[in-house]
């Protein structure tokens, strides 16, 4: 992918399991674009959540480089990049008042002790929520509502990147369409970069101008979001196309979903996906494949990509 102002670099984390090792990210590279929305797709356990908390400085890669703006952030925590979790009901203390908690990044932070009521009433209008919510638990909030409180926390704070996992998994569809519409006007107000992580091809369609597909700890295919969703050129994401609705009856992609994911702790030799690729030739169990760009902003890890 093209150079952007945030840049993942050749990232590795293992999760050691006894005297083995989950390969979560295995040489990740990529970048998100100033203003841009970078889509991660994969199936479950393929390293998204992951590669997004090593971002955000949650976790801190043993090996490879984050940049943000020209200086390395690896393993640090920074308030232009903040992360919104996956389960946002978890991530927020029940017997903390709203207000308390959009205010307590600024607290931590030490940030504008004499503007914190303006600031939590400014990223409360942005995200959508009433004044009188600000006195709620969060045991009184429905789901639409405990994902704004989430946003309006990272909000509060004037971060530059966002990295959503997950944005709208746990909300039903009408509730789901309204936050990706709200997300899509707060980026052009507030010039906000986004890294969404997701199963759901049809949020990335909707939401990203590039998209990166990982499996087993590796990106796979990466480039423009037009391309990924009408050229696709591996087989793993052709599989996902497939395996999903598409809005166009004109396009279609017929791929046969074999077998399971490649289990972490017992990953193939060569290439990662060739047990589950119809097309694998002999150098693709012996030899994995580099990266090779099949047109300007397009990317694919696959022999077979010439």
């Amino acid at each position: 992918m093209t150079a952007g102002f945030l840049q993942v670099k050749n990232i590795v984390y293992h999760y050691p399991v006894g005297r083995k090792k989950i390969k979560a990210l295995d040489g990740i590279s990529l970048a998100l674009k100033r203003e841009g929305t970078l889509g991660i797709v994969g199936e479950s356990g393929s390293g998204k959540s992951t590669l997004g908390k090593t971002i955000a400085g949650l976790l801190a890669p043993q090996r490879g480089a984050i940049v943000f703006k020209g200086l390395e952030i690896s393993g640090k925590m920074n308030t232009s990049v903040q992360y919104v979790f996956q389960n946002s009901s978890k991530a927020l203390n029940p017997r903390m008042r709203v207000r308390d908690l959009i205010a307590e990044g600024l607290i931590i932070q030490k940030k504008w002790p004499r503007k914190r009521d303006l600031i939590i009433r400014d990223v409360m209008d942005a995200v959508g929520l009433p004044e009188r919510v600000a006195s709620y638990l969060p045991g009184q909030l429905s789901g639409g509502q405990i994902q704004r409180v989430a946003l309006a926390r990272v909000l509060a704070v004037e971060p530059e990147v966002l990295i959503l996992d997950e944005p709208v998994s746990s909300l039903d569809v009408t509730t789901g369409a309204m936050l990706l519409l709200m997300l899509a006007e707060l980026r052009k107000k507030k010039k906000l970069s986004y890294i969404i992580i997701s199963h759901d091809l049809a949020v990335l369609r909707q939401t990203c101008t590039d998209i990166a597909v990982i499996y087993a700890g590796k990106i796979v295919e990466a480039g423009r979001a037009d391309y990924i969703f009408t050229k696709p050129r591996h087989m793993y994401t052709k599989m996902l196309l497939a395996a999903h609705p598409q809005p166009d009856p004109a396009f279609k992609i017929r791929v046969e979903i074999r077998r399971e994911a490649a289990d972490p702790l017992h990953l193939p030799s060569g290439c990662r996906f060739h047990p589950r690729c119809p097309e694998a030739l002999p150098l693709c169990r012996r030899q994995p494949p580099g990266m090779v760009n099949v047109a300007k902003e397009h990317c694919v890890s696959c022999h077979l990509a010439g």
